[in-house]
């Protein structure tokens, strides 16, 4: 990867590319309000890219994998941590394995089409064409899967100009990571390409808690990893869903909007808490409850599949309908 540099402009650093070269820079823009959305002339195509099959390569290689590429463009010849990775995998390694509530969706291999068949439950093949773009979902294969990416994109997207028609994305965990890339690549290499309305879910463009905690080490924080993502130049609207329990997500400041999907677990984790201070009986069951309710995996497939519980402290269950409501808003016509 290349090393941070300056270029023309001031300081702001470039967000690098999967082949070590630099994608155009525009962090340092801020982001522009949304326009008001016309009426398409045809129905809109809507690109889905899924994210790694976590059943095949596991978090671990996930985690490694994206690191080394950051830390390396930050840090020149410096190396992740491995005993800080191995650390914080044992943290949530009962996370990882537990599927008590999940089975079939969190918890099971997700197919290849788990994303673009999502969709189709939300969006009417009437009113738009659903057109999914695969890839080996090995993060090790990333500089291989982005070329394939790229021109795909540029594929669709100068079909559907030709026919008048507007082109959405919608990417999750890693596949937004190649999305970003390819985005910008195409940004300087056909900038008649144009994605006008993107929707990001559980990126790990921004990661968040203890992974931070390896970039410290290096004299990498925060506002160095928000600089390192910008929003493409061919995007229109940009729409990041994450959560704080979904440590592989975080909010991006180059969207157009953040939404996050767990800002009432909190108050739920303190009525959890709350009632088994009050009745010591309840000790085990306020246990399991807490550690659902701030599963990892549950939360970083809920963008998708929806979150559900049932909390055996408070004798109720907790759904929050994700999905749905934020496709059928954000790609309404």
């Amino acid at each position: 990867m290349l090393a941070a540099r300056a270029y023309a402009g001031g300081p702001e650093l470039r967000p690098p590319c999967f082949d070590g070269a630099a994608c155009p820079a525009l962090a340092a823009a801020l982001p522009e309000p949304p326009a008001a959305r016309p009426a398409p002339a045809a129905r809109p195509v809507v690109i889905s890219i899924v994210g790694v099959d976590f059943t095949k390569v596991g978090i671990g290689k996930l985690e490694i994998a994206y690191f080394k590429k950051i830390i390396e463009h930050f840090k020149p010849g410096h190396r992740p941590d491995q005993a800080a990775f191995d650390d914080g995998l044992r943290a949530v390694e009962k996370d990882l394995a537990d599927c008590e509530l999940y089975k079939g969706d969190a918890c099971g291999r997700q197919p290849d089409d788990y994303l673009d068949s999502r969709l189709a439950q939300v969006l009417s093949a009437e009113r738009y064409e659903i057109v999914p773009v695969r890839w080996s979902r090995d993060p090790d294969e990333s500089e291989a899967a982005v070329p394939l990416v790229e021109a795909e994109i540029r594929r669709i997207s100068s079909k559907a100009r030709a026919e008048g028609r507007p082109v959405y994305l919608v990417a999750h965990s890693w596949g937004t990571v190649l999305a970003h890339t390819a985005l910008h690549r195409l940004a300087v290499t056909d900038p008649g390409v144009r994605v006008d309305r993107l929707i990001t879910l559980g990126s790990p463009l921004v990661p968040s808690t203890w992974w931070l905690n390896v970039f410290v080490k290096h004299e990498i924080d925060a506002g160095h990893l928000q600089r390192y993502v910008s929003k493409p130049a061919n995007v229109g609207r940009w729409v990041n869903l994450w959560a704080k329990n979904d440590y592989f997500s975080n909010e991006i400041k180059a969207a157009d909007l953040n939404l996050r999907e767990d800002g009432q677990t909190a108050d739920l984790e303190r009525r959890v808490k709350l009632a088994a201070e009050q009745d010591h009986s309840l000790r085990p069951e306020a246990l399991r409850d807490l550690f659902f309710l701030k599963s990892l995996k549950a939360w970083h497939f809920a963008y998708i599949f929806d979150f559900h519980v049932y909390l055996k402290t408070l004798r109720r269950a907790y759904d929050r309908s994700i999905f749905r409501p934020v496709v059928a808003s954000e790609l309404a016509y």
